[in-house]
């Protein structure tokens, strides 16, 4: 259990959506693969400090004295700077998690700089299936045995319009971990259909308004938690990821209608441009 604040409760699974364009600064790829290696480590060691938490108080006399010479002066020594649980930087919320992804979205890069991102960002990294456009590169990735983002929109391209790329992916589904997403029932029957035997995350959206998707005013929680049900009635151990329009002011309540967890992309590249002097 991590020690925090009732209202600041514990995020399954936090992914981090990256996207230069939100930047709107004119930098090289070396520095804002800084930028992003930086905040990227900073959040995943955030992560890694929740501690169980016992009251000192209920301890016994002769144990107390232990208690705060081991617990509390090895909690001292790793915490990370600025980093305590009640702080009020707004980055805060982001820092209760379990397990931590980053969907590489810079799909507008060449391939070979796309690659090199990725490598930049760790192996916290979910390859996006949009960067990949020739057989040669999608072998590439493959081999790497890697996460990857496969969206349903994209699913239907590679399907009628590069059908040799879908025909190698699918040869491949036993070695890969797919992450695809949802955004209303057709997309569910693509998916139910396909018979994906990897298939780890969907990443329901929009979930809120968000500008990614103009005048679209959202699906609400009630309706991604409903969606979320019926994929996992074709694939049970599939979890479902809140995206769009995700805050420090909404997320729990993501959390509390069945999310395992959310995908953020604003709020991280703030936050990604804070962690580093550009």
């Amino acid at each position: 259990m991590c020690s925090m604040k009732k209202n600041n409760p514990s995020i399954d699974t936090l992914v981090l959506i990256t996207n230069r364009q939100l930047l709107k600064d004119d930098i090289s790829l070396a520095t804002y693969g800084v930028v992003l290696s930086r905040g990227i480590e900073r959040l995943e060691k955030y992560g890694k400090h929740c501690i169980n938490h016992t009251e000192e108080s209920s301890l016994t006399y002769n144990i107390r004295r232990a208690y705060r010479s081991t617990v509390k002066a090895n909690l001292h020594s790793t915490r990370l700077p600025d980093a305590r649980a009640d702080s009020d930087e707004p980055d805060n919320w982001m820092r209760n998690h379990s397990s931590l992804y980053t969907l590489c979205r810079d799909t507008d890069l060449p391939f070979e700089e796309y690659l090199h991102l990725c490598d930049t960002i760790g192996s916290t990294v979910v390859y996006h299936g949009k960067a990949i456009t020739t057989r040669m590169q999608l072998e590439t990735i493959l081999h790497r045995q890697p996460r990857i983002h496969m969206p349903t929109n994209l699913i239907r391209h590679w399907q009628s319009e590069q059908e040799e790329l879908w025909i190698t992916l699918q040869q491949h589904f036993q070695n890969i971990t797919l992450w695809s997403t949802v955004h209303n029932e057709d997309d569910i029957k693509l998916l139910a259909s396909l018979g994906i035997p990897n298939l780890e995350y969907v990443l329901i959206s929009p979930i809120f308004p968000t500008p990614c998707k103009t005048g679209h005013p959202g699906i609400g929680v009630k309706r991604g938690q409903n969606l979320l049900t019926q994929i996992q009635t074709h694939y049970p151990q599939v979890q479902g990821i809140a995206l769009g329009g995700i805050h420090e002011h909404n997320y729990q309540q993501c959390l509390q209608h069945s999310f395992n967890g959310v995908a953020i992309m604003s709020d991280f590249m703030k936050f990604a441009k804070a962690s580093s002097i550009l």
